[in-house]
């Protein structure tokens, strides 16, 4: 009977064990650059993919590092596909992270993290999917769902352990919130409804419905919150302690400062001057302001060519500004003068995009402190029609690789630290958070990953933890049952 017994536990194990390697969890370090990575893929492969690559566009200038952008997924009225790209100097594909393949709708903002992985912004159904992606593998490694946020476009990992996040719910609930994850819940939430002197009910979109918009948030400094609110069209920096606001870029309905604008970024000058370059979607232009005193200097433009509704502007270490032009469905980088001289095409409609190396949002210097300025016209892309958008749309769908960033490009990633010059108080928040319930970060399953920021496994992409948890305790289960055998005979 005890041999009988015995068996039935070894063969219990057995069965354990595959369902666990299947699933695959988590992965570890180790794990990740063995073979469930995927393999690098040589110059010369490259190159080949290069010339058969229907995405690239005008390609004048090399970069040093890899591009990775997002793709919301939408052709007019059509849902297409969301996705994550990533794509090499020359322009060739390195993998596409298929997010509509995941059960995602759409896909909004990436960061690098200092960890290497990707966070990321996505919806499933009316929730928000905040996710942690392996740029190795492409495999989600965690995720934390928000059942009370409505369409987050923008979220960041800011003091460690916080998510500083947007919300778009309706019913006047329009908010920004923080998320600790270390406390696991909301620590601090700003509603513009109850800043009627800022936001009256009356401007912006219907009251109740998509009334701020608010779109993007940047913790420009300790205890200061910048914040896009595109219905209104205007840029606000927030006080985290007294909620007050610190200056205002915009007023609602003066189209010719901002018109709906997305992913503003905050720059300091060499003379310590406020400066921020905002991709203002609806006026079809990149533009970029320099604070003097309590007024705002319109000290450069980008506009013309093909740029349509540009989602997000980057300035880069070197000068040039790299875009998420929407409606033109391409990533552009463009020199101060107008120049495009990196073009990759990103259907249909990129919203962020992040340079390798460069940290996040904009890490170079304002066109102030390169003695640039004016107003100048966009020039040199590439002559494409609907049918190469197309084509490009098909090649990136049945891309086969979901790795990210190359293996010779998986060094530091470069995050850039947040600005401490000038004004502010330390971070702490204010004592109106909530504390937060199972609508709020909630984990999908339990667990912890020690490469993981969010440290929750996910069911977002392929088998989740379940089958190695049923797996264990069917065997806890047989265990119990046979020491009970046991102890009878």
């Amino acid at each position: 009977m005890r041999r009988t017994v015995l068996s039935t536990l070894l063969v219990a194990l057995l069965l354990a064990v595959p369902v666990a390697g299947a699933t695959g969890g988590v992965a570890g370090a180790a794990d990740r650059s063995g073979a469930g990575a995927a393999p690098a893929v040589d110059p010369g492969a490259a190159a080949l993919q290069q010339a058969s690559n229907p995405c690239v566009g005008t390609m004048e200038q090399t970069p040093d590092r890899t591009t990775l952008f997002s793709i919301q997924g939408a052709r007019g009225g059509e849902k297409t596909s969301a996705m994550v790209v990533g794509a090499r100097p020359n322009g060739s594909i390195v993998g596409v992270h298929n997010d509509s393949d995941a059960g995602r709708w759409w896909s909004y903002d990436i960061d690098v993290l200092d960890n290497g992985n990707i966070l990321q912004a996505t919806t499933d159904s009316r929730d928000t999917l905040i996710e942690e992606i392996d740029p190795e593998t492409g495999e989600h490694l965690s995720e934390r769902r928000f059942e009370n946020a409505y369409d987050t476009h923008d979220v960041d990992l800011i003091n460690g352990d916080e998510l500083l996040m947007n919300d778009m719910s309706q019913d006047g609930e329009d908010r920004v919130l923080i998320y600790n994850l270390t406390q696991e819940r909301v620590t601090w939430e700003y509603y513009f409804a109850n800043y009627s002197e800022h936001y009256p009910k009356s401007g912006g979109g219907e009251f109740g419905g998509d009334w701020t918009h608010n779109n993007d948030v940047e913790q420009i400094r300790d205890g200061v919150i910048m914040v896009s609110v595109r219905n209104f069209d205007k840029v606000v920096a927030i006080d985290r302690e007294t909620k007050e606001l610190r200056w205002e870029l915009g007023s609602d309905d003066n189209t010719s400062i901002l018109h709906e604008q997305h992913n503003p970024d905050y720059l300091s000058s060499e003379d310590g001057s406020a400066t921020v370059i905002v991709a203002d979607s609806l006026n079809d232009r990149v533009v970029e302001y320099e604070r003097e005193g309590d007024s705002w200097n319109q000290t450069w433009v980008l506009r013309g060519g093909r740029l349509s509704e540009p989602r997000d502007a980057d300035r880069l270490p070197n000068g040039n500004t790299l875009i998420a032009d929407r409606r033109a469905h391409r990533i552009v980088e463009v020199t101060p003068d107008g120049e495009v001289v990196w073009e990759v095409y990103s259907p249909y409609q990129p919203y962020d995009v992040e340079r390798i190396g460069t940290g996040d949002e904009s890490s170079g210097p304002t066109m102030a402190d390169i003695g640039e300025g004016g107003v100048v016209e966009s020039a040199g892309g590439a002559d494409f029609d609907t049918a190469d958008i197309e084509a490009c749309y098909d090649y990136l769908t049945g891309f086969e690789s979901s790795r990210l960033i190359p293996e010779e490009d998986m060094g530091a990633v470069g995050a850039s630290p947040t600005a401490t010059e000038g004004e502010g108080t330390t971070g702490g928040g204010s004592g109106d958070g909530a504390d937060g319930d199972a609508s709020d970060g909630d984990d999908t399953e339990s667990g912890s990953n020690g490469d993981s920021v969010l440290g929750t496994p996910t069911s977002g992409s392929g088998p989740t933890p379940l089958g190695t948890v049923l797996a264990v305790g069917a065997v806890v289960a047989l265990v119990a049952g046979a020491l009970v055998r046991l102890k009878r005979d």
